[in-house]
């Protein structure tokens, strides 16, 4: 019975073969990864606007000035990326086809925003996190989106029941359990 005999897939390295696939999976990705960042890193460090020294000192893209700064992903309308300019973005990650609320001039715009990544400074940023609270305090895209509150009005207080959503709890649109 002590005996390894290989009839349960272990080998001398402790793994079996799920284990084994699994840990090259990881090492796979992570080195995928790791090209795709190093990518984007030579590029944002080779663009004056968008470098970021060895003390986190760069360019604010929500107010233009060089101070500290922490990359992030927010929602920014078309109109507010062109009077920023595209030369502090990072990238633009995706353009959403719905109702979204601009970070920067916190109006809900349809089929016009963008998902960025660029750099803000602390100010930028606390001006950003108390939007977001101001959001979730106020019920989130359940409550505040445009779309839900004509949808909200037509149906009524039953607009769950109406359209199929009231069996189970859609987590998606319950802001309650986000962080504040």
């Amino acid at each position: 019975m002590g005996n390894n005999d290989g009839r349960f897939g272990f080998t001398e390295d402790g793994l079996d073969q799920k284990d084994r696939i699994q840990k090259h999976d990881l090492k796979e990705r992570a080195a995928k990864e790791n090209d795709q960042t190093k990518k984007l890193r030579e590029r944002v460090q080779a663009d004056e606007h968008t470098k970021i020294n060895n003390y986190s000192e760069g360019y604010c893209y929500g107010c233009s000035k060089n101070d500290k700064i922490l990359s992030t992903l927010i929602y920014m309308c078309g109109e507010c990326i062109e009077k920023r300019g595209a030369e502090g973005l990072m990238c633009l990650v995706v353009k959403k086809t719905s109702w979204e609320l601009c970070d920067k001039c916190e109006q809900w715009k349809f089929n016009d925003i963008w998902q960025i990544n660029a750099s803000f400074c602390d100010t930028c940023m606390r001006r950003i996190k108390k939007l977001h609270t101001a959001y979730r305090e106020g019920g989130g895209r359940a409550k505040l989106a445009p779309d839900e509150r004509k949808k909200r009005s037509i149906f009524g207080k039953d607009m769950n029941q109406i359209l199929g959503q009231g069996i189970t709890r859609d987590q998606t649109q319950d802001q309650r359990f986000a962080g504040r």
